[in-house]
C-alpha cells in the first residue's frame, strides 16, 4: 500500500503537471493542506519534502510554498554551459593523507587546488574542488569551459596530459556546508562524482571531487560496445 504521505506527492504532482497549480503560484498553507488530504502535519510535510526533493517546489522563510520554474538541468560529463558564468578561485596546497592517496603522491606533496562554482543568474549549479600535481595557479583570473574545470586539468598540468578519467557517481545527502553553498535542503539528493584524471600510462595526473544537486542534473554515459580496436584484436588471436 502506497504511503500517505507519497499519495499526497502524487496528487500535487499531478496538480503541478496539468498546470492546476502554475508555476510560481503559491501553495495553500501547509494546515489547509493537511485538512484537506486528512493527513497530519508532520505526514503533509513529508509529502512537500519529496517535491522539493524533486525540484517541483520551493519554500520561501515566512512566506510558504511555491510552484517552481523548471530549472535547465546540467548535463554531466559534458557540462551544458548556457546561462551559466563560473567563478574560479585557486591556490597552492599541501595534500593531506587522503589526498595524497587519492593522487598517488608522497604525504605534504604541494598541489594546485582549483574551486568552480557554477551560478546561472543567483541561483548556484555546482561545485567542484579540483586537484592538480605539477600545477601552477594562473596570475590571472582563471576560466573554464566546464563547470567542473576539466580543462583547466590540461592547460595547469606539466606532467604528461591526461588521457582519460575515471568516474566514481555516488547518490547522497549533501552536508550541512554543501548545502549550504548550494542553497539547498540538506534533505535534496544530490550526486557527488569523484574524478580521477590519468595518463595513458595510468599516472595520475589531478583528481576532482564534484558535487551536483540532483534537481538540476542529469548523468549520461557513452559506452563504447565491439570497436574497432576490439575487432583487430579479436582477428588477431584467431589467426
Amino acid at each position: 500500500m502506497t504511503a500517505r504521505h507519497q499519495q499526497v506527492a502524487d496528487d500535487l504532482r499531478r496538480l503541478i503537471a496539468s498546470g492546476a497549480l502554475a508555476i510560481g503560484e503559491r501553495l495553500p498553507p501547509e494546515t489547509q493542506l493537511a485538512a484537506r488530504y486528512r493527513v497530519s502535519t508532520p505526514t503533509l510535510r513529508e509529502a512537500l519534502e519529496l517535491l522539493r526533493a524533486e525540484g517541483l517546489i520551493e519554500k520561501f522563510q515566512g512566506r510558504g510554498n511555491f510552484v517552481r520554474r523548471p530549472v535547465e538541468r546540467l548535463v554531466y560529463p559534458r557540462g551544458a554551459v548556457n546561462g551559466l558564468h563560473i567563478n574560479i578561485s585557486s591556490g597552492v596546497i599541501t595534500a593531506g593523507v587522503d589526498l595524497a592517496a587519492r593522487l598517488g603522491t608522497p604525504l605534504d606533496t604541494l598541489v594546485t587546488e582549483y574551486v568552480c562554482v557554477s551560478h546561472r543568474d543567483d541561483t548556484p549549479q555546482s561545485i567542484a574542488h579540483l586537484y592538480v600535481l605539477n600545477g601552477t595557479p594562473s596570475t590571472t583570473d582563471a576560466t573554464s569551459e566546464s563547470p567542473w574545470g576539466d580543462d583547466l586539468v590540461l592547460a595547469a598540468g606539466d606532467t604528461a596530459p591526461a588521457a582519460y578519467s575515471n568516474d566514481l557517481v555516488t547518490a547522497r545527502f549533501p552536508t550541512a556546508a554543501e548545502a549550504q553553498s548550494l542553497r539547498i535542503s540538506t534533505r535534496m539528493p544530490v550526486l557527488a562524482v569523484e574524478r580521477t584524471f590519468a595518463t595513458d600510462d595510468g599516472e595520475v595526473v589531478a583528481y576532482a571531487h564534484l558535487v551536483l544537486p540532483g534537481d538540476r542534473t542529469e548523468a549520461a554515459f557513452v559506452t563504447p560496445i565491439g570497436t574497432t580496436a576490439d575487432t583487430t584484436e579479436k582477428k588477431a588471436e584467431a589467426r
